[in-house]
């Protein structure tokens, strides 16, 4: 079999499909290794449970999880292409039938290098920072945390953040941010309801008239904005007091988390890469390889899955 049915649809499909350059290429990679399957087993019109059997294939080739995540994703988005546009592309009656629509894909399993907190861990500085609320510091503190660990906000872009960058966007409140790299708060993150609720209850014990949304309330600091070394400090506190200081884990951490959260909940790499606000998916790779869904409330599921345990997937 030298040319496969399928492969004039796939350069067809990739054409159509309004993804970047480097998700277009890592598209094209999976469904070559799937048509090459097909070609090789003398398969021209695939079933299910020829589906099946290649996934089984990639998994006792050692495979990690992320890349069979990945394969099963680009696969079941190709089919579900191939139903929804059969009529159009004139295709026999037989594609009109998504045969990788009951297809269930696999659980991510991270891999990062850095120390990263568990969804249970994630639940627990929450919790631990909300209960040990006190002193308007330690409401701070709750809302920036919060915030980090939904948002994926970097602790420069936490330092830049004013309150006149937290507004409603049609009915969501976002945080408009100054990004790294960026001279200006030109990018948003959409807040939480729990996160919008935390800033607000930290707002509302603020008396001074300083810009900035996160401040320091020491009497030794006359800074209007939280200086480098604040986070570390801050931090070391935290972990201490929450009795997470074995995680070692950093503020940075948090972000790193955000991520994983977002995937293990059953969230795309292309999705996570727009949430981590990445410009390469190949950044996003770290981790997972999982891309499909476009589009998706990312902090508010985060938030349901850390504190609740819900997905919609």
């Amino acid at each position: 079999m030298n040319i496969h049915p399928l492969e004039p649809l796939i350069s067809q499909y990739l054409v159509e499909k309004d993804i970047v350059k480097e998700t277009r290429e890592l598209y094209q990679t999976v469904l070559k290794q799937y048509v090459n399957y097909l070609k090789d087993h003398q398969i021209m019109y695939a079933e299910t449970s020829n589906i099946l059997d290649y996934v089984e294939w990639k998994k006792e080739q050692g495979f990690s999880s992320g890349w069979i995540y990945q394969q099963i994703s680009t696969v079941k988005g190709f089919y579900r292409y191939l139903k929804d546009n059969q009529l159009r592309l004139g295709l026999p009656r037989g594609y009109g039938q998504d045969i990788a629509e009951t297809i269930k894909n696999v659980r991510v399993k991270p891999r990062l290098s850095k120390a990263i907190l568990t969804p249970e861990q994630g639940k627990h500085l929450i919790e631990c920072t909300k209960k040990n609320r006190k002193y308007i510091w330690q409401y701070r503190d709750y809302a920036m945390v919060y915030l980090m660990l939904t948002t994926a906000l970097r602790s420069i872009e936490i330092r830049r953040a004013r309150i006149k960058d937290l507004r409603f966007l049609h009915k969501d409140l976002v945080l408009y941010i100054q990004g790294k790299g960026k001279q200006s708060a030109d990018d948003f993150v959409k807040i939480a309801p729990g996160v919008g609720e935390a800033i607000r209850d930290y707002l509302k014990k603020r008396k001074d008239k300083n810009p900035f949304l996160f401040v320091s309330h020491s009497q030794h600091s006359d800074a209007p904005y939280l200086c480098r070394t604040f986070f570390k400090s801050m931090f070391q506190r935290i972990l201490k007091d929450c009795d997470l200081e074995d995680t070692k884990i950093t503020p940075h951490s948090l972000r790193h988390s955000a991520a994983t959260f977002n995937l293990l909940r059953g969230s795309s790499l292309e999705s996570t890469r727009k949430f981590m606000r990445h410009t390469s998916s190949s950044v996003t790779m770290i981790y997972a390889h999982h891309i499909n869904k476009m589009e998706d409330d990312s902090e508010k599921q985060i938030e349901d899955y850390i504190l609740k345990g819900k997905t919609d997937e």
